[in-house]
């Protein structure tokens, strides 16, 4: 026996996951703070898609379901959930974490220091930031100006190289 495609799986399948690719790449430009909204609207996605997709599949349970489209269907359906999305996610975007945190003051001034690493171990990048005021551990982060070179790792290959003085990107190296 043949095997058929089952085209209207495929195709909801694929115009599922262009859309999630167009919230993440919209995701990408936002602004922390505003994009956590998508915590949210990410999840609900999800579950509406499942749900339209399992009441679709029900309804046509006698065609998709028989034996030459079984397979095609099932795959189709497993590319609606979002398993494949959160997968490629990870593996093209390791998740990092805030590993340490501190604040030093010399002088006049209170440098701020993030270390960050990849869930995956391994540094991702050293952030500093600059205030002009001493003993500023408890200040407001606004007072807090990107200073000092970040260096952004990717395993042991630098990805990228920041310069910033006063809050302004003085060079980037690639």
């Amino acid at each position: 026996m043949e095997m058929k495609i089952n085209i209207t799986t495929t195709l909801i399948a694929i115009v599922y996951n262009v859309i999630n690719l167009l919230i993440w790449q919209h995701i990408l430009t936002m602004p922390n703070a505003t994009s956590m909204i998508y915590i949210i609207i990410f999840p609900c996605y999800w579950i509406i898609t499942i749900i339209i997709v399992t009441i679709i599949t029900l309804k046509k349970k006698a065609r998709w379901l028989q034996k030459s489209y079984r397979l095609s269907t099932f795959v189709a359906l497993f590319f609606c959930t979002p398993v494949f999305f959160l997968v490629i996610r990870s593996v093209k975007n390791p998740t990092s974490y805030l590993a340490s945190s501190g604040y030093i003051t010399k002088g006049e001034y209170t440098i701020k220091y993030e270390s960050w690493n990849y869930t995956t171990g391994g540094l991702q990048v050293v952030k500093y930031w600059k205030a002009d005021k001493s003993n500023c551990e408890e200040c407001d982060s606004s007072f807090f100006k990107r200073d000092s070179t970040w260096v952004y790792f990717k395993g042991k290959d630098t990805l990228r190289v920041d310069v910033y003085k006063n809050d302004k990107l003085i060079s980037e190296k690639k």
